[in-house]
């Protein structure tokens, strides 16, 4: 064995177990374990050199540094996380990957990152190790991983169950975001914005449902609505992984992610407890990053209980669907009541659905349509768009006023004068904001 290959062989061990037990920020970890494999390399090499005369080239030491440099990051995709323009990295096997670059724009990784799968598998296991909020396995007995990075990364990899190994990354590149920024993206109309923001602003908040596909924009809408509540108000956001990161801007908030089983099986608490659970938190408002299943009961009973202003994302491609979707997650759930009852109860409690979508020709993300909920006659949800664009690649626009006494009251004590709405679509259109 090689002197360098010698040395790394303590190395590893070492710095693995002192990341792993840390809890200091991790550039400060990352300088002790740079630290720690400088002492062993130098011990090791004195030894070298007393005893054999053997000391390490500069070949070596470069080896040594990758290394490091590779445990303490995150080795080939380090050079894309620290892109400012990379919010998404996919790779199909070692030698196959695309980057996703806001704006919904993407572009080929045209060097292979990898010799070959088990490089690549070797990888994703140091990773899952070393790199998440608690040590996971990844291998044939346990061949998909969810993991969140120590720096705020998702991470989600399969091998086994797939022809290739498969590993994709989600960035989050603006975890502060204000209506003001998505107004001058494009994203929304000043006067779309305007209505949003006293929807969500206490006294008297509406609830709010975000729907749209993967890569819409949905999370992105959430936080910006999140940049509007109150800072005495209590929030307790539920989470798959944490995304929301509104703990960065606002001070009282409950914070949760679910958590997988550790490495025995153990330890796991799913979506479901964490809503149950949430609801005695005695948080002003509870937010749901994303709904999936049995926890949109609870979210439902949230909004329904004095949770005003609770919010969550759903994946649907209109808001009638979000709604539909809603209800059935609920039914899943074994909430007792029939189909029509929970339709009306939804209808009550939910007061908007603001839908968002995206161009795959241009990469443009916006809202499309921003609905209010009026009430479920015969069982359906009877809704009614206030603002809309009337073709996918036209301006969000006014459609027609509220209707809904209830949300117009709401809209008014969030500072919105609706006396300065014309009753006409055509009017909205022109009237300033």
């Amino acid at each position: 064995m090689t002197l360098a290959a010698t040395i790394w062989d303590e190395v590893l061990p070492r710095v693995q177990e002192l990341r792993l037990g840390a809890t200091d920020p991790l550039p400060d970890v990352a300088e002790t374990c740079r630290r720690l494999a400088a002492e062993i390399t130098r011990r090791h090499e004195a030894e070298a050199l007393d005893g054999r005369g053997e000391s390490l080239n500069e070949h070596d030491l470069a080896w040594l540094n990758s290394q490091l440099e590779a445990l303490l990051g995150t080795g080939p995709l380090e050079s894309f996380l620290r892109r400012d323009d990379v919010e998404n990295i996919w790779l199909f096997g070692p030698h196959l990957g695309v980057l996703g670059l806001t704006g919904g724009r993407q572009e080929p990784i045209t060097t292979p990152l990898f010799a070959d799968a088990t490089e690549m598998i070797g990888f994703i296991a140091h990773l899952a190790v070393t790199h998440g909020q608690t040590g996971r396995r990844f291998d044939v007995s346990a061949p998909l991983l969810d993991l969140r990075l120590r720096t705020g990364e998702r991470v989600f990899a399969a091998m086994a169950v797939c022809g290739a190994p498969y590993l994709t990354v989600r960035c989050h590149r603006h975890r502060i975001v204000r209506l003001d920024d998505l107004v001058a993206g494009g994203s929304l109309s000043d006067h779309a914005a305007e209505f949003l923001a006293a929807a969500v602003r206490p006294p008297a908040p509406a609830n709010v449902l975000i729907c749209g596909a993967l890569g819409a924009g949905k999370t992105t809408l959430l936080r910006a609505l999140l940049s509007e509540i109150a800072p005495h108000e209590i929030v307790c956001t539920l989470e798959q992984t944490f995304e929301l990161f509104l703990g960065d801007t606002h001070p009282y908030v409950f914070a949760a992610e679910t958590r997988e089983p550790n490495s025995d099986g153990e330890g796991e608490i799913g979506m479901e407890e964490l809503a149950r659970r949430s609801l005695r938190s005695g948080a002003d408002r509870v937010i749901v990053g994303e709904l999936r299943g049995s926890e949109a009961a609870t979210f439902l009973s949230a909004c329904g209980t004095g949770s005003d202003g609770s919010m969550a994302t759903i994946h649907a491609s209109s808001p009638r669907q979000a709604l539909a979707r809603l209800v059935r997650y609920c039914l899943s759930s074994g909430l007792a009541g029939t189909q029509s009852a929970l339709v009306a109860e939804a209808a009550d409690v939910i007061h908007l659905v603001v839908h968002m979508g995206n161009d795959p020709r241009t990469g443009f993300r916006g809202v499309r349509q921003i609905t209010e909920v009026l009430g479920a006659p015969d069982g359906r949800f009877d809704t009614h768009d206030i603002f809309a664009r009337p073709r996918r690649s036209e301006p969000l626009e006014a459609a027609s006023r509220p209707r809904s006494g209830d949300l117009i009251e709401r809209l008014e004590e969030g500072d919105l004068d609706l006396g300065t709405w014309p009753d006409t679509p055509q009017a909205l259109r022109t009237a300033p904001s």
